[in-house]
């Protein structure tokens, strides 16, 4: 790694840990239940050959993988991870997933990172991201998601789950995990296309902000009245 402090990678990180990670989410989402909603825009963009920019909260990034990787079976996606030992241990289980990574986040690498992203986007691949950063504030959308679409010239896809059953750890970013034999619900939004020669960014944040609070709250309806049902 260049540029950036040092980290010693441990044989958790390296071998272990991804192993045991990739095999406990396989089987976890083997027992649930997945429905998509409002994903008739995207799957119509990906069956014409374009690509997308995923992007969700943090916490609610985890359903993604499998909802790309074995829901859909594409092996076509590229995830932002950031530059730490944690972050070297998640790229390593997201390779068994086939998932391709970029290394850095908004605290360190970002900008290096995101002319990359840039460059895969442009490429074909699909990406994600989290739409408020590495560390937060939790929930806020940040300007680098859209600019990363600016950038690329594709469009950016707000998404996330929720589940009928399910812990929320007490992290930062309120990590969401589905329990076994839960129901999964993703729900994406709108496809937002930011403008060439738009230079107010902040008013695609708002934008994108918005639509994120509407797909939680519908989840979480969606996910109550299931429960009442």
């Amino acid at each position: 790694m260049k540029g950036g402090r040092k980290y010693r990678v441990t044989f958790i990180h390296r071998w272990l840990g991804p192993w045991l990670l990739y095999w406990l989410a396989r089987a976890l989402f083997s027992t649930c239940r997945m429905r998509m909603v409002d994903a008739e825009p995207v799957e119509e963009i990906v069956r014409g050959g374009g690509n997308v920019i995923f992007g969700s909260w943090h916490g609610r990034l985890l359903a993604l993988l499998h909802c790309y990787a074995r829901h859909y079976g594409y092996t076509n996606l590229t995830l932002m991870v950031s530059q730490s030992r944690d972050g070297e241990l998640f790229a390593r289980m997201l390779a068994r997933y086939k998932v391709e990574t970029v290394r850095g986040s908004s605290s360190r690498g970002g900008a290096a990172a995101l002319k990359e992203l840039v460059r895969v986007c442009r490429g074909g691949r699909d990406t994600a991201i989290s739409l408020d950063g590495s560390k937060g504030p939790r929930e806020r959308v940040q300007r680098g998601p859209l600019m990363l679409a600016q950038l690329a010239g594709r469009p950016l896809v707000p998404l996330a789950f929720d589940a009928t059953r399910k812990v929320v750890l007490k992290t930062w970013d309120r990590l969401m995990i589905p329990l076994p034999f839960s129901t999964i619900y993703v729900q994406l939004g709108r496809p937002l296309i930011v403008a060439e020669e738009a230079e107010d960014i902040d008013r695609y944040v708002a934008v994108v902000q918005e639509e994120m609070e509407r797909i939680c709250r519908e989840l979480s309806e969606r996910v109550c009245m299931k429960k009442v049902v």
